[in-house]
């Protein structure tokens, strides 16, 4: 099979384990990304892509005009976009961006009209469009794509709401990769924090919930942002800053030197009006190496963990005290929960995994 991916996300060679399975699986794959990017959220450095077979994968820079802080809004070069679909006749064009963005909108209208399959990827989990054009561009994306895949279940349950008939999946974008060998839990329960110091985050929650602990425990907690002064403070009145690590935002690397001191990855986090969570990502990647994962009933959170994590209510403490007083009484739920999790990565959620799911999708729509 024969496959075009457009996102600005495999401007990173680490991202694309997705894409390189593929392949091994017999696909031919090309992917088009911005010549010129800068991130994350148009904040990060400049990276220019270039031409070059990435093992495998045919890599196309693209020109891209506008902010990438707001990419719903970027003016890719549609006559480049037209060439690569025209030179390299896949059978589908795979756009992983909104169905709002104006990308979206004109790959899904080129590829209908060159009889390409078009499959279009979406994250947004709450009802509500911004803008009327973005809804229109919404709208018309559902309309004339051949198919949606939507990061978690709740993204899904919206497009079914708006297009009933469509075929659809949900599946992540992103695979999460297995170290060789698990973590291995000390006595201690070294809890684990890993994200933006807001509100959302429920880290002011995790220190309420740790106080009421019977037991030993730490927390090492990686992340920067505007309310960590706050829960410094917070800290310091609930008598408990002893315990904690503060390591601020790691690089990928020392990051990775973190997690064998882990023994479980906590994410308390409370949904918003206008946020919850989308993907659940740190606590794939803790499960991956080994470590159980405890996670509120926000978003994504529970179907990322299955029954292989304990979920909680968000904001209750009670709740969240009582799921990590069990880990420091039963050192074989904490040993077993490790186990399980790590199995569900390696099943589901691996590059190998999602690309075996990736090409099963596209086999049905072939199928119809």
């Amino acid at each position: 099979m024969r496959v075009v991916f457009l996102s600005h996300t495999y401007v990173s060679r680490l991202a694309r384990g997705k894409l390189r399975a593929l392949t091994g699986l017999g696909c031919t794959v090309a992917v088009a990304v911005p010549a010129r990017w800068r991130g994350p959220g148009g904040t990060g450095g400049l990276v220019e892509t270039q031409w070059e077979d990435d093992t495998g994968i045919r890599v196309v820079p693209v020109t891209v005009r506008g902010d990438p802080s707001h990419p719903d809004e970027l003016r890719w070069d549609l006559r480049a976009l037209r060439r690569l679909l025209k030179d390299f006749r896949p059978d589908v064009l795979q756009v992983e961006e909104e169905p709002t963005s104006r990308i979206a909108a004109r790959a899904a209208a080129e590829a209908r009209g060159l009889r390409i399959a078009c499959v279009v990827y979406t994250w947004r989990t709450l009802p509500g469009v911004p803008s009327f054009t973005q809804r229109l561009r919404r709208a018309r994306v559902l309309k004339r794509a051949t198919a949606i895949i939507s990061g978690n279940r709740l993204a899904d349950a919206l497009v079914v709401a708006a297009r009933p008939r469509i075929p659809h999946t949900v599946l992540p974008q992103l695979g999460v990769v297995t170290p060789a060998a698990a973590s291995s839990p000390g006595p201690v329960l070294a809890l684990g924090f890993i994200g933006r110091l807001v509100p959302e985050k429920g880290l002011d929650m995790l220190f309420r919930a740790c106080v009421r602990l019977a037991g030993d425990w730490t927390l090492d907690i990686v992340g920067t942002g505007p309310a960590q002064v706050e829960l410094e403070a917070l800290a310091e009145r609930l008598g408990i800053s002893a315990r904690l690590t503060w390591h601020g935002a790691l690089p990928r690397a020392e990051l990775a030197e973190l997690w064998p001191r882990i023994g479980c990855i906590v994410t308390p986090s409370r949904a918003l009006p206008n946020w919850v969570e989308a993907h659940g990502r740190v606590a794939l990647e803790a499960m991956a190496h080994g470590i159980p994962a405890v996670v509120s009933d926000t978003g994504a959170l529970p179907e990322a963990v299955g029954e292989a994590g304990l979920v909680f209510p968000a904001d209750d403490v009670p709740a969240l005290t009582a799921a990590l007083q069990r880990l420091i009484d039963e050192p074989d739920l904490r040993a077993r929960l490790g186990a399980d999790g790590r199995r569900r990565i390696v099943a589901l959620f691996t590059s190998e995994a999602l690309a075996r799911r990736q090409l099963e999708f596209w086999r049905t729509l072939a199928s119809d």
